[in-house]
């Protein structure tokens, strides 16, 4: 199955992810907006600085990914597609396997359980 198929397959309605118990119903405040995105935001410019110079290019893509994100849930609908979600998708498992490969060789004792 290929990424396309399963996030197609994947993807569900809000209304089924609260049907199922999966998520619930919250009334945010730009407070709680604010403080999360902050969040991201500080963990994403970290990965230069922790994983080196040369991922400079992955966080400022997913700065902008996370940008995006902001926009399109709170302003419009629409402006992300099936190929940005499948786009980040792939470029995500891959960092993934690049994090977990830094945490094996700089903390070993860490990524034994990886």
């Amino acid at each position: 199955m290929n990424l396309k198929s399963l996030f197609l397959e994947m993807r569900m309605s809000l209304k089924r992810w609260i049907d199922n118990g999966w998520l619930r119903r919250h009334q945010t405040s730009s407070k709680e907006i604010f403080e999360r995105n902050l969040q991201h935001y500080r963990t994403i410019h970290a990965l230069p600085l922790i994983l080196g110079q040369d991922r400079k290019k992955d966080s400022d893509y997913l700065d902008t990914c996370r940008s995006k994100r902001n926009i399109v849930e709170y302003d419009y609908v629409g402006g992300a597609t099936e190929e940005d979600a499948i786009e980040l998708i792939e470029f995500v498992i891959e960092l993934k396997e690049d994090v977990l490969n830094w945490l094996k060789k700089h903390h070993p004792n860490l990524g034994k359980d990886l």
